[in-house]
């Protein structure tokens, strides 16, 4: 199983990127190849809303010309794609946003009732911290994702979610054992 980690976290080494990397070695040590690449390195602009994309029925379409050309490269190529994010506003930072929004570029046909969709064997998942309790915190971040997965007709697998506990600390057994129970229903996923 291929997986793509598209970190939305603004800061290096945030409490987001280590619960990130926590999964990513469990993922990893049940065998998944997985890719992890940092938005906040990258030129990504946001979608302008042309639907330019949906003229170009074999590929990703978008007419802007920046780093997003070759994340939706390894989109395309992967099995499972988790998005990451610190909340600070309810929602994914910028860069993510960015990414996410410019996803639609894969939907052709999008005003016929029979979507074509480059994205055929993807599953998402997502991944966020926030300073205050996730269940509430994290909620329209999930609800975005979910929706994006529906639009698309992929699986959503779930969130992982922890909140900061004030110290930088966040890898506490407690969060290591949700990140490898996460792992594991990631993995099952893909089992049949």
């Amino acid at each position: 199983m291929k997986t793509l980690i598209l970190h939305g976290n603004t800061r290096s080494n945030s409490n987001t990127e280590k619960l990130a990397r926590l999964l990513a070695e469990e993922l990893s040590a049940k065998g998944a190849q997985v890719k992890q690449v940092t938005l906040r390195d990258k030129d990504i602009r946001t979608c302008v809303g042309c639907d330019k994309c949906h003229d170009v029925l074999e590929s990703f379409g978008c007419v802007i010309n920046d780093d997003v050309q070759e994340i939706a490269k390894e989109i395309l190529a992967t099995d499972l794609i988790i998005f990451t994010s610190p909340i600070y506003t309810w929602m994914p930072t910028p860069p993510l946003k960015a990414v996410m929004d410019r996803m639609y570029a894969f939907t052709k046909n999008h005003l016929s009732e029979d979507i074509f969709n480059l994205l055929k064997k993807q599953k998402v998942a997502m991944i966020a911290t926030s300073g205050d309790a996730c269940k509430t915190n994290c909620d329209l971040f999930d609800e975005s994702v979910r929706r994006l997965a529906s639009f698309a007709k992929i699986p959503y697998i779930g969130y992982l979610a922890a909140q900061d506990p004030g110290d930088g600390n966040i890898a506490k057994q407690e969060v290591v054992n949700e990140a490898r129970a996460f792992a594991e229903k990631c993995m099952s996923a893909f089992a049949d």
